[in-house]
């Protein structure tokens, strides 16, 4: 897994952040909230976690997938899909963030010259 960006990782920070203020706010534990969401307690523990993950230096929370963030922020009330229709539509994407559909193109080989 690549090394995220400084604004991804703080990114991710904030996240892990909100989602345990979220749960205290709750008084819950967090076996408690790794149950109501339906991951283990482990992958609850990672998610809250700002410390990079053994072997995946620059990746905070574990590597945790994004849909687990978003179940738990949608048990603590959190509409991920209107908080996201909130951001500007017109912003452009990252320089060769977009890539077409279709078939990978096949490496070219080197011609090897003829003696």
């Amino acid at each position: 897994m690549p090394a995220l960006s400084i604004k991804a990782e703080t990114a991710v920070i904030a996240l892990s952040q909100t989602l345990r203020s979220l749960r205290l706010q709750h008084g819950e534990s967090q076996a408690m909230a790794a149950q109501r969401i339906g991951v283990g307690l482990r992958t609850y523990q990672r998610m809250e976690s700002t410390e990079p993950s053994a072997g995946q230096i620059g990746v905070p929370a574990g590597g945790v997938a994004i849909g687990d963030f978003i179940m738990a922020l949608e048990v603590y009330g959190v509409d991920v899909v209107e908080a996201l229709t909130q951001l500007p539509q017109s912003a452009s994407p990252v320089s060769g963030a977009r890539r077409e559909r279709g078939r990978t193109p096949k490496p070219c080989r080197p011609s090897i010259p003829s003696s």
